[in-house]
């Protein structure tokens, strides 16, 4: 009988997936791109992610794939979060900080003209932002690149 429950742990640790294999977790913008004009204040914004469950806020996902993180998205315009040095804490609510906690993957917006920076965070179901799979205590949260746009008066 214990030859069989070890036979079976085996198995089943066989079966886990090998967090060196794999791929890393992202965040990206679909949507605009880097260096984006409008002609207005209003825009669309479509995330991007990929071996990320999209889930709501308040939610503690248990069943998510091997090698995939959950959380929900946030926008962070003009650096006004700064994720690294707050990585411990719950990502707050600010005027430039946006959160999607209904698992939104595409916004409005409506900035008034001027030039802007745009950077996603994922945040967990209690707004921390995500550890990367196999990270070690120094680590850097899951964010996507920062795009630069501008918002024209649309003249």
């Amino acid at each position: 009988m214990k030859l069989l429950l070890l036979i079976v742990m085996a198995f089943s640790f066989a079966m886990k997936a090998d967090i060196s294999s794999c791929e890393k977790a992202k965040l990206y913008f679909e949507y605009p791109s880097n260096g984006f004009i409008s002609e207005g204040s209003k825009f669309k914004v479509v995330f991007g992610s990929k071996n990320i469950s999209i889930n709501p806020a308040g939610v503690i996902v248990d069943n998510i794939k091997d090698c995939m993180v959950s959380g929900h998205h946030h926008l962070i315009i003009n650096d006004e979060y700064d994720v690294n040095n707050s990585k411990d804490m719950p990502i707050p609510y600010g005027k430039n900080i946006l959160h999607f906690g209904g698992g939104q993957t595409e916004a409005e917006l409506s900035l008034p003209p001027g030039k802007y920076s745009l950077q996603l965070v994922l945040g967990d179901y209690e707004h921390r932002p995500v550890k990367p799979i196999g990270s070690s205590n120094n680590y850097q949260p899951i964010t996507s690149e920062k795009i630069y746009i501008e918002v024209s008066d649309g003249a």
